[in-house]
């Protein structure tokens, strides 16, 4: 064993222990890195995880938000559009800390449906939202244009 696979391996115990004997706040990061660490290996097993910290009220609106769109990003490409709209709506509200990153993750998976009215209404939204990050506005634009391309063929 290479001394990174004893420091990955000791650290994975360390954030276990926290989940199990820490505060509420550490208990809740740990688990999230503990879903990290399984999506490279098993995308199942994170999304579960991911899915558990999102239906737990005790982790805070933000940390549910963030569980699942963590969770969302790794079904986008296995998941029907259907399924990641209705996990992800309800962060696209403009009261939602998340809400650009659910949009994008949603326009992305309608466009890979062939759903151009769904990816097109979900593009929009982040372009006409003032509040975008740059690298979110930045990628919608290059999906809406891909979008009108795809509607000239």
């Amino acid at each position: 064993m290479t001394a990174a696979e004893r420091s990955v391996g000791a650290s994975s115990a360390a954030s276990r222990k926290r989940a199990s004997d820490g505060t509420t706040g550490y208990r809740v990061l740990a688990r999230l890195r503990e879903a990290a660490e399984l999506a490279p290996t098993d995308r199942s097993a994170a999304v579960k995880a991911y899915d558990e910290i999102a239906a737990d009220r005790n982790a805070g609106q933000v940390i549910q938000d963030l569980a699942t769109v963590r969770a969302g990003y790794l079904l986008i490409d296995t998941a029907p559009y259907t399924e990641l709209l209705a996990r992800l709506e309800p962060l696209t509200a403009n009261d939602r800390t998340f809400r650009h990153t659910a949009r994008e993750i949603l326009a992305l998976s309608a466009w890979k449906t062939g759903d151009i009215t769904a990816a097109r209404k979900w593009t929009d939204m982040i372009m006409a939202d003032p509040q975008t990050p740059s690298g979110t506005r930045g990628r919608a634009e290059v999906l809406s244009e891909l979008i009108a391309a795809s509607n000239k063929g």
